[in-house]
């Protein structure tokens, strides 16, 4: 039986061949394994980019032809991406890096950090998600705690995220895909859920007066509960 006889079928088949033939860079035939600042560029951007340069640019905004056109294509990108995700075209950012637009974040949220706050960063991330918010955390004398991975399946337990939370904690940062072993944490929304849990118990705890416990309980794909005492 041939390798192709024997993969399974699936509903929709993917050509690799087409995929390949819209990257440019593969006609020589080689494998690129360069670092992300080196990914290949499919021809479809190639024609946005030159088609985008070619017309009249400005700074965005309203008054010239120009201006006009750059907030159309930046409009039309957001509305792009966010079609690819399935999010908000409002939430979409773009930015040189992944680690130049989380640095940013880092700065305007730890603002209100205090000395005896803490951060949940894991060793499963890239450093883009890590080092950011390390920095802040070191500008704003904040702790830092570690989520270790399981290095034998590479898989990021929620109970390593989630046994870290403290009433200090600020923020907790985990990847949904790590860029370096491939793994996909399937538990994210378990521990986003707790992260919610403990936000709620928190503020309940801080703006109201009330008689006993109240339990919080938040459920989404998961279930997680806290207790405001």
């Amino acid at each position: 039986m041939s390798l192709d006889a024997a993969r399974p079928s699936v509903g929709l088949a993917f050509d690799v061949e087409r995929i390949r033939s819209e990257f440019p860079a593969l006609v020589g035939g080689n494998a690129h394994f360069d670092a992300p600042g080196g990914t290949q560029t499919p021809r479809p951007v190639i024609d946005a980019i030159a088609a985008a340069l070619a017309g009249p640019l400005a700074n965005r905004g309203p008054d010239t032809p120009g201006a006009r056109r750059a907030e159309e294509i930046v409009a039309a990108s957001r509305l792009a991406v966010a079609d690819l995700v399935a999010g908000d075209p409002h939430g979409v950012v773009f930015g040189r890096s992944a680690t130049e637009l989380t640095m940013s974040m880092a700065r305007t949220l730890s603002r209100t950090w205090r000395s005896g706050d803490e951060v949940v960063v894991t060793r499963l991330d890239h450093d883009a998600n890590i080092r950011p918010w390390i920095l802040a955390a070191e500008r704003a004398g904040v702790r830092v705690r570690w989520a270790e991975f399981d290095a034998a399946t590479g898989a990021l337990a929620p109970a390593a995220v989630t046994s870290l939370l403290t009433d200090r904690t600020r923020l907790v940062a985990v990847t949904a895909a790590s860029n370096l072993i491939g793994t996909r944490p399937d538990d994210v929304d378990e521990i986003g859920a707790a992260v919610l849990a403990r936000d709620v118990a928190k503020q309940i705890e801080e703006e109201l007066t009330y008689p006993g416990q109240i339990r919080v309980t938040v459920v989404r794909e998961s279930r997680a509960t806290e207790t405001a005492r």
